[in-house]
């Protein structure tokens, strides 16, 4: 590009463009590679709660109810758009109750899945903590002395 056309169009030299191009593709790589590291993490999560029986009932139900909730909303949005302005707010109302609802069907599944997440942490960190405080096989094994016995083992101890 020339310098007239730059001055005419009113754009940056085009070393600042070429510059500029690529620090965003810098940024876009790191972005990208976040977005594979939680594609990943999330993935270990799915995988994790896959062994949780019941959690596949709940998100099909969850899934219904907000399929049904988005549903109704098309609905209640096309019955809107044929009323009058003063019939239509109610309907509109109603249509974002909807909406809301949907959503709360949605954040429903999140939520449980981390509140199985947190359960299954606290139960191995809690069973992290009864290895620690179990004391081994040798410390519970008792010896019986009589007493003789054992103020010789003292005694000899002592000297």
């Amino acid at each position: 590009m020339t310098k007239r056309l730059e001055e005419e169009f009113n754009l940056p030299p085009m070393d600042d463009a070429l510059q500029a191009e690529s620090v965003s593709k810098e940024t876009a790589l790191t972005t990208a590679q976040t977005l594979e590291d939680a594609i990943t993490i999330s993935e270990k999560i799915n995988n994790a709660l896959a062994e949780v029986r019941g959690m596949e009932g709940h998100d099909g139900e969850m899934d219904e109810i907000a399929k049904e909730a988005i549903d109704s909303y098309q609905q209640l949005m096309s019955l809107g758009m044929n009323m009058t302005d003063m019939a239509a707010g109610p309907v509109f109302a109603n249509a974002a109750n909807m909406l809301k609802i949907a959503l709360e069907a949605r954040d429903s599944k999140v939520t449980r899945k981390l509140k199985q997440i947190d359960l299954m942490l606290k139960k191995a960190k809690l069973d992290q903590q009864t290895e620690k405080s179990e004391p081994a096989a040798e410390e519970l094994s008792a010896t019986v002395f009589d007493r003789n016995e054992l103020l010789k083992l003292i005694n000899q101890k002592d000297k």
